[in-house]
């Protein structure tokens, strides 16, 4: 089920917005505001997967209300829904799922929606892992990308990096293939935490991840597949995408 929270300041949008959500299935909406400030409070406290706001919020602006939860709910997925369109690069630069500019195109919010769903039931297995003594639970979700390191296999998540003693293969027979891929022998990429690949030699390509400075690898031989891939999960409309 995925959880939802919805802010909007003019009442029949909100209300209108609130039911058009509420009638996708396997969607719980959590909380309804109209003002920024009580939204904060209610993400922090909800932790939802997915927040639908305006931008113009009273007291606090939907901006500034992701910008204050980027760092520690790095996986929630924010829709912005507006009036203005001067602010796409700033939602860009927040990783917003989607951008809709007022009046809401409501098929467009709802395969958006459908978009996140998807990603969440993808990707939300938990796996075990060995690290020293220890046996370590992993959510997938939070996972960006798994390099092997000599006999030891470092993991680059959302919350923490650590090292494993689990190899590299049987990792990645414990996960979802749909959603992480194997770009070389030493690397596993979360496809959904991709931001950016480039080339950096004549066989090589570096993929640059959300919210991080460190780096994976791909192949160029697995690169068709690679871009065939994330074009099947992450396409987004247009107007989303950077410039």
């Amino acid at each position: 089920m995925l959880k939802a929270i919805i802010a909007e300041d003019e009442d029949s949008l909100r209300k209108e917005i609130s039911k058009k959500v509420m009638e996708i299935s396997d969607v719980q909406v959590e909380y309804i505001t109209n003002e920024g400030r009580d939204l904060l409070n209610a993400i922090l406290r909800v932790k939802p997967d997915l927040a639908i706001l305006d931008i113009k919020l009273p007291q606090m602006t939907g901006i500034e209300v992701v910008k204050n939860i980027r760092d520690v709910l790095p996986n929630t997925e924010v829709i912005f829904i507006t009036s203005y369109d001067e602010y796409i690069k700033d939602a860009v630069k927040l990783y917003a799922a989607d951008y809709i500019v007022k009046p809401i195109n409501y098929s467009r919010l709802i395969n958006t929606i459908e978009r996140v769903k998807r990603k969440f039931s993808d990707s939300s297995l938990v796996i075990e892992v060995r690290c020293g003594e220890d046996v370590r639970l992993i959510n997938t979700n939070d996972i960006y990308f798994i390099e092997a390191n000599r006999k030891k296999t470092f993991f680059c998540t959302a919350f923490e990096d650590f090292m494993s003693n689990t190899s590299l293969s049987d990792v990645y027979k414990l996960l979802n293939k749909k959603v992480f891929f194997k770009t070389s022998r030493s690397y596993i990429v979360n496809l959904y935490k991709v931001y950016s690949i480039k080339s950096v030699s004549r066989t090589s390509l570096e993929i640059s991840f959300r919210d991080k400075s460190k780096k994976a690898y791909l192949s160029k031989k697995l690169y068709s597949e690679f871009r065939d891939r994330l074009k099947d999960i992450l396409s987004q409309p247009d107007d989303m995408k950077a410039n």
